[in-house]
């Protein structure tokens, strides 16, 4: 029956885009093209273009493509584009039949340009019904101060409303109550499965090559779908298809560059970028120092090697008027080895990182239907080893395979209904656990045969969805989209299907006031339950016979307000959401899972989350930046584990993000960051069963499991970062900036993790 009900909704959509493409009024005209940067042309996402004459405008999507209908009639019209940063352009164009026009934008440093378009970004604000979203550019991703000299696109993500960090100075985020699973984080349409490196504390993403991202924490689209609590899109630049240049940076920790240019002027380019760290150049050094030194020795613990990498690149070409492709891809490893003793054949290697590649197909059937077909691939994969002397070896991995392919439409039906819709299949390969061991001496007597186990989990994943986006009147507008997925385990066991409605509204009450509402379900078929604070550890699964999808619930309702001069914007949203079958380990529960029987070793319960954001921005002059505060409550409900409801780990109550930057003179910027947090909970207990053996140090301590879970907070969180920025003047070909960035400015003890020494009671 669910087979046969994803069959008729694949039918009807067919039927219904058939019908889009039928549709051909003669009374309307459609004005459709493309708007780029006028340097490099690179298309510009969400730019604006309006019809002077009647006020009717468009947005142009994720690829730079806009269009929008008017009445036919043997007249010209003026088209006015424009762009935050960007000179306004206008265009005088004749009205008797379809146009297809490009915008080549120019860079604006004109003080009064800003203004308008500060103006325009604001009402989009106040007339859009998306809420829960937050848009960054890779132009605000440089300008906050970073640790080690490193701009990190998660740690800005961290600071915008309702999104909380977890361990200090790491780049995992949390979502409103969610975990840390249940962000769906793309590149390039490509999931990523693990976005740290060094532990956490740096992201994958190089913010060279970022063209923009956008963070949606409710009233998510309809295109988007496997996770519960937030969805990362980050777009790759495209690269300059007029002239060759590169930039790059050398930091404390490690360097970096980009290079990008024409492949064929005006027609395709590509971009690459890399960077690298250069710890394991010095570790050795000291390691050797220390040990050939009087404080070395059979003592000396060496200081293990490690360093991380990643590659991205980005190719397009521009096949005709129609007709475009992309071929992008991002390649990043960490590696980490310790040797046991200077000169010994003894050592642990650990490794771990992302594969992801994506080809896009982007094609126009007419003025009004934008089409993109897309195939990606992303791999995960954890790998450790541990050698003994040439004698005992250990090594174990996990492993994420993800091939997908989409197929999306924009139909641009009429000025006020966008319509997108369109279909997705993933193929999923999860090896969550595969270890080998044994000895390899060259004595036969102690040698034996390796020992090996591995999990492996197919899965299927299917998903149609369809959204129109209707502004009903110049005051009220309607988002409404459906989407309905299944989930396929290997051999067909089992099947699981859920449709996921999506609704959002807008109420503007003058043009500086809006009231906005909106309802999402999201449903998510992977797993990966928090063991550990290092999450590459955690391995994933799919949803099974004994395992339901987890499925969340959200509603929220909010305020948008325009003042002074319209420019500062204040932002107020209220929030609450449900989530059902979330997972956890039960108490004492084993960590390998290399059995099978993992479900045995997981408790399910509920999720409750609530609370209200207030952001308060301003856009435009020598002083912007934002002010965020949330106020949120969030709690598990595990009858298993606990009688009472218990507070989530990442249960922050109060959260203040302060976000500034400030125009001197001589091209000079500062930049500040406060935050303040409060503490995580968890777990402690001073109650102990404690085991004596048959010597005094065979004892140990067992901890007793309190009723109560997270019964303990950490202190709260704060901290100051603050940076300047130089830019000198142009030199030839060259431009150059000097970037200072102080972290922890006030140096603040923080606690990274709470640890509790137990004291061993007198024998007998």
């Amino acid at each position: 029956m669910r087979l046969y009900t994803l069959t008729t909704l694949l039918l009807l959509l067919g039927l219904f885009s058939t019908n889009l493409l039928a549709q051909n009024p003669k009374e309307n005209i459609t004005i459709s093209g493309y708007i780029k940067d006028g340097e490099s042309l690179e298309t510009l996402v969400g730019a604006n273009v309006i019809i002077k004459e009647t006020n009717v405008g468009a947005t142009t999507n994720v690829y730079g493509y806009y269009a929008m209908q008017i009445p036919k009639k043997a007249d010209s019209i003026t088209l006015m584009v424009s762009y935050i940063g960007y000179v306004i352009e206008e265009k005088r164009v004749w009205a008797g039949e379809d146009i297809n026009y490009t915008f080549e934008l120019s860079a604006s440093a004109e003080v009064l340009a800003e203004v308008v378009i500060t103006e325009d970004v604001n009402r989009q604000l106040i007339e859009k019904n998306q809420m829960g979203v937050q848009q960054i550019t890779s132009q605000k991703l440089k300008t906050i101060p970073v640790a080690f000299g490193e701009s990190d696109i998660l740690k800005v993500v961290q600071l915008a409303p309702g999104v909380q960090s977890g361990s200090e100075g790491t780049s995992g985020f949390y979502v409103r109550g969610g975990g840390y699973d249940q962000n769906l984080i793309l590149l390039d349409e490509a999931t990523v499965y693990n976005p740290d490196h060094f532990f956490g504390f740096f992201s994958t993403f190089n913010s060279d090559i970022i063209k923009n991202l956008d963070i949606y924490k409710s009233d998510f689209p309809a295109r988007y779908g496997g996770r519960l609590s937030s969805v990362l899109d980050v777009q790759m630049k495209d690269g300059n298809m007029r002239k060759w240049e590169g930039q790059g940076g050398i930091g404390l920790i490690s360097s970096r560059f980009m290079v990008e240019g024409p492949l064929v002027k005006d027609r395709s380019s590509i971009v690459l970028s890399g960077r690298r760290t250069y710890f394991d150049i010095f570790t050795p050094l000291i390691n050797n120092a220390v040990a050939n030194s009087d404080a070395g020795g059979a003592g000396f613990n060496q200081i293990p090697d490690y360093y991380f990498y990643d590659l991205n690149l980005k190719a397009n070409y521009i096949l005709g008027d129609k007709d475009r492709i992309f071929v992008s891809g991002y390649f990043g490893r960490d590696n980490l080895s310790i040797a046991f003793g200077i000169g010994e054949d003894s050592s642990y290697k650990l490794q771990w990182g992302n594969l992801t590649g994506t080809l896009r197909w982007n094609h126009i059937f007419s003025p009004k239907l934008f089409s993109n077909t897309t195939f990606n691939i992303s791999r995960f994969l954890y790998q450790d080893e541990f050698s003994f002397s040439d004698f005992f070896f250990f090594r174990s991995s996990s492993r994420n395979f993800t091939y997908n392919f989409k197929q999306d439409f924009d139909y641009y039906a009429k000025n006020n209904h966008n319509i997108k819709f369109g279909l997705q299949a993933t193929h999923h390969i999860i090896q969550p656990t595969e270890f080998t061991f044994g000895t390899n001496s060259d004595d036969e007597d102690l040698s034996t045969e390796p020992i090996f186990e591995e999990q492996k989990h197919i899965g299927e994943e299917l998903a149609v969805y369809v959204s129109d986006d209707w502004k009903i009147n110049s005051w009220f507008s309607l988002k409404m989209g459906l989407r309905y997925s299944g989930f396929l385990t290997k051999g067909g066991k089992t099947f699981y299907s859920n449709l996921e409605p999506r609704m959002a509204l807008n109420y503007q009450m003058n043009e500086k006031t809006s009231i906005k509402a909106s309802y999402a379900r999201m449903s998510q078929y992977l797993n990966q339950v928090k063991f550990s604070y290092m999450s590459f550890l955690d391995p994933w699964f799919p949803a099974n016979d004994f395992i339901a999808p987890q499925l969340a619930d959200q509603v929220s309702v909010g305020w948008n307000r325009l003042i002074f001069n319209d420019q500062v914007s204040i932002t107020n949203e209220y929030y609450y959401k449900w989530m059902y079958n979330q997972l956890e380990y039960k108490n004492g529960a084993e960590f390998l899972f290399i059995d099978g029987n993992y479900h045995e070793r997981l408790a399910v319960g509920k999720g409750f989350s609530y609370g209200t954001e207030v952001q308060i921005q301003k856009t435009e002059g020598k002083l912007t930046g934002w002010l965020a505060y949330t106020l949120s409550w969030t709690q598990r409900d595990f009858p298993e584990l606990s009688e009472e409801l218990f507070p989530f780990t990442y249960d922050r109550r109060h959260v203040v993000n302060l976000v500034t930057q400030y125009e001197l003179p001589k091209n000079w910027l500062i930049s500040l960051n406060w935050t303040y947090q409060t503490g995580i909970a968890f777990d402690i207990t001073d109650q102990y069963l404690w085991l004596w053996g048959i010597n005094f140090s065979d004892s140990g301590g067992i901890p007793e499991y309190q009723p109560q879970i997270n019964n303990f907070r950490m202190p709260p969180y704060h901290r100051m970062d603050v940076g300047a920025i130089k830019k000198f003047k142009k030199r030839k070909k060259w431009e150059s900036e000097l970037a200072i960035s102080v972290y922890n400015a006030y140096n603040r003890a923080n606690p990274f993790f709470i640890y509790q020494d137990i004291e061993q009671p007198a024998e007998g």
